[in-house]
Order: structure tokens, then C-alpha cells, then sequence
């Protein structure tokens, strides 16, 4: 077993949901929690998100090729020392292979594509790519920090100072991607970053279908204060209640300690 992983327990939740405004529609967003078999048990978790691009056909297969082509090319490395960025590039590489692959057999699917976000940790270090606009958060003490780089025209103009992040909440362009998994695409560039991951950090993974409808002061609140499912679910529900608009997806991991630093916590507040 990975030293790595007996150092530091977690607890997942996840939930995915088609939303209020499509419910007669598939739900196009995949996601995915990959955790150590008897047989791989050197590699740490992989969790994953990807949200299949609406408006094209096929964007439910897109999204759950993508996490499964993750998935295998994942458990396929065998060195538990990986270089776990480079790992995460091949995955995805991986991925747009095997997008372009069935959109060549089928003329129908020539359009079809999907946004990533993936993260896997080890030695204290958290390991990150995403293609498109699904996001990575650490939530740290009261801080909700996201980790993933969103790939998108209006993310674009707020990083250049064009835009402020206020007006791009309500911006038209949005939803307009810069980059994403796509079967007419030739190459795709993602985002990769690392990011020392401290023993009370929780991960938080989320399509647009989150981000875009609920306050991350809200999201950060659910995540800390309740169970990983339980604010895995309570999520889904916030989203819904603002709406649904589109579908939604989230995952979370939660140290174990951590739940009994938030009773300590609550314990101290009420003798204060």
C-alpha cells in the first residue's frame, strides 16, 4: 500500500443530475471516482468530472468515453512513483484519441466533444488537468480556492483585465469554450498544475452546471459543514432550487479527520 495514502483517510460523495431545464434530455455529464483495486493498489484515487457539450450530438457518449478512456489509461501505469502531471496529459490525449476515433466511424458524432477536470494526489502534493470549464476547488480553513484554469472566451477576457469577474457571470459569451475534448479538433491543449495539498484540505470537483448557479461561498459552506454524499446531494438540490439550468455534477473528498476537527470546532464555539 501507497505510505502516501495510509498518512491521510478519505471519505467521497458524488451526485450528478440532469437539472430542471432538461429533464426530458440525457444527462451529458459524467463523473467517476477511482479508487485503488487488489491489484493496483500502489496508485492513489482519481476523481473525475466531464460535462458533455450540449448543442452537439453525442455529448452523453463523449463524456462517459472520456472518463473511461481516464480510467483505463490510469490504472495502466505501473511505477507507483509516476509523474502523475504527465500521467494525467496521457490520459487525456488518450481521451481526444478515442473521441476522434468515433467520430471518424460515425459522421453523426463528428461533432461531439466534452469537458475534463481530473485530480489524483500523493506525497502531500495534489496533481491537476482540465480541458474546458469543469472546476477543482481546495477548500482550506475559510478559503475556497479554485485550482483548475477554466478554458473559455470570457475567462479569457477576465485574466487579460477585459471583463471583471462580475460582468462575466452574466456575460453572453459565458458558455463559449476555448478548448474542449472534441472529435473535429486536431490537437487540444490542457491545463495542468500542482498544488501542495494540506491534511484538512477538502477537494471539490463540479461541471458548470454548480459553479454557474451557486455562490462558491455556498458550495464551500455545504462541503465543510455536512457529509461528503450529504453535501454531494445538498449541492445538487441548491442548484435545482436556483433553477436547474443545466445538468450538474459534483464530487468531493473529505480528509476523515476532518469531521471531528468541524465537532471540535462547534464544541469550542458553544463553551466560548
Amino acid at each position: 500500500m501507497n505510505p502516501d495514502l495510509d498518512r491521510i483517510q478519505f471519505e467521497f460523495g458524488f451526485a450528478s443530475d440532469r437539472g430542471r431545464k432538461r429533464q426530458r434530455e440525457l444527462n451529458q455529464d459524467s463523473i467517476k471516482v477511482v479508487l485503488p483495486g487488489a491489484q493496483e493498489l500502489w496508485h492513489p484515487p482519481l476523481l473525475l468530472v466531464a460535462d458533455g457539450l450540449g448543442g452537439y450530438y453525442g455529448g452523453a457518449l463523449a463524456s462517459q468515453l472520456v472518463v473511461r478512456t481516464f480510467e483505463q489509461e490510469f490504472k495502466r501505469a505501473q511505477h507507483p512513483s509516476a509523474d502523475y502531471a504527465s500521467l494525467l496529459r496521457k490520459c487525456a490525449q488518450a481521451a481526444h484519441q478515442e473521441i476522434r476515433a468515433q467520430g471518424q466511424k460515425d459522421s453523426k458524432l463528428a461533432s461531439m466533444g466534452s469537458t475534463v477536470v481530473a485530480v489524483t494526489w500523493a506525497a502531500q502534493r495534489l496533481y491537476l488537468l482540465n480541458v474546458g470549464d469543469s472546476r477543482a476547488y481546495l477548500l482550506r480553513e475559510k478559503n475556497i480556492l479554485q485550482v483548475s484554469q477554466d478554458q473559455s472566451w470570457v475567462a479569457e477576457k477576465v485574466r487579460a483585465g477585459i471583463v471583471t469577474e462580475q460582468e462575466a457571470r452574466t456575460h453572453a459569451d459565458r458558455n463559449r469554450l476555448t478548448m474542449a475534448i472534441t472529435a473535429k479538433r486536431s490537437r487540444i491543449e490542457s491545463y495542468t498544475t500542482e498544488e501542495p495539498l494540506e491534511p484538512q484540505d477538502i477537494i471539490l470537483l463540479c461541471s458548470d452546471g454548480l459553479w454557474g448557479v451557486v455562490p462558491e461561498t455556498l458550495i464551500r459552506a455545504a462541503a465543510v459543514e455536512l457529509p461528503p454524499q450529504a453535501a454531494a446531494d445538498k449541492l445538487i438540490a441548491l442548484a435545482n432550487r436556483n433553477k436547474g439550468p443545466d445538468n450538474i455534477s459534483v464530487v468531493i473528498a473529505r480528509p476523515t479527520a476532518f469531521a471531528s476537527q468541524v465537532k471540535s470546532m462547534a464544541l469550542e464555539d458553544t463553551n466560548s
